[in-house]
């Protein structure tokens, strides 16, 4: 857990910067039979680096926080190299099943000592009702397990590095920021005011590492399609954590 001295600091004025918004609307994903599409969100901070997927180069100067891509993929194992100034970073296999959406993640670990780490996350491009916004948040920093807070309330508990959560929100902004588990401090990011595009899938990252003040985070916004205008049915909690309690829907109590 970072020390108890660490400062608390703030992106607020990145995103001021950014107009409160998420970067570039990319639109949904058109496949080929037996294809799938691939963004690469770079997450090691300080870095600079080269992308190549089964020894083909597919992005040059990827920065820190950077998504770059889409990229068609044949469908099944694919390898991908992260290089930096001619030095292979790290290399790592995954998998991928055709008409599907994948971000794939370069990051620290939870200790900032180990080895960097590649993780794959699925977009779920599932419509979404008028009005909302798909609103995904993943934990991919030098941090050990930690709470998510939205609007000063901990809407998921437990978060560990690899892992995400997943909900439909109403558009609006929202302050977002990150705690260790069960602690109300230090403030590991934020609080950061973010804004969700509507009709959209809108993947949150947070990366770096707070002892060497390197947080920050990657956005990457997807559209959708809509349907209907009826209020969410479902939250997905996504690949770990737990939904704090079991009130009616949590996207009602984030508004208040």
């Amino acid at each position: 857990m970072p020390s108890r001295h660490v400062a608390r600091w703030s992106l607020v004025g990145l995103l001021v910067s950014a107009a409160l918004t998420f970067g570039t609307l990319i639109a949904g994903p058109s496949y080929a039979a037996d294809s799938a599409e691939i963004f690469v969100v770079q997450g090691l901070p300080g870095k600079v680096l080269d992308v190549s997927v089964d020894g083909d180069s597919v992005a040059k100067g990827v920065k820190t926080a950077e998504v770059a891509g889409p990229f068609k993929v044949a469908a099944g194992s694919r390898k991908v190299t992260f290089t930096s100034d001619g030095e292979v970073i790290l290399e790592r296999t995954f998998s991928v099943k055709a008409n599907s959406s994948w971000d794939v993640v370069v990051h620290l670990p939870a200790q900032s000592s180990g080895k960097p780490l590649v993780t794959v996350f699925k977009n779920d491009l599932s419509a979404v009702p008028k009005g909302k916004a798909s609103l995904t948040v993943a934990h991919v920093a030098a941090v050990p397990p930690a709470d998510i807070l939205v609007n000063g309330k901990v809407l998921f508990a437990n978060i560990a590095n690899g892992e995400s959560l997943n909900l439909v929100v109403p558009v609006a902004t929202y302050k977002v920021a990150i705690v260790p588990t069960g602690e109300t401090e230090p403030v590991i990011l934020g609080p950061v005011d973010l804004t969700v595009q509507g009709s959209s899938l809108n993947r949150i990252y947070a990366v770096g590492d707070p002892d060497k003040k390197t947080m920050t985070v990657a956005v990457h916004v997807i559209k959708l399609t809509t349907k209907g205008s009826g209020k969410p049915s479902k939250v997905n909690t996504g690949t770990g954590g737990q939904a704090v309690g079991q009130e009616p829907p949590l996207y009602v109590n984030l508004l208040r």
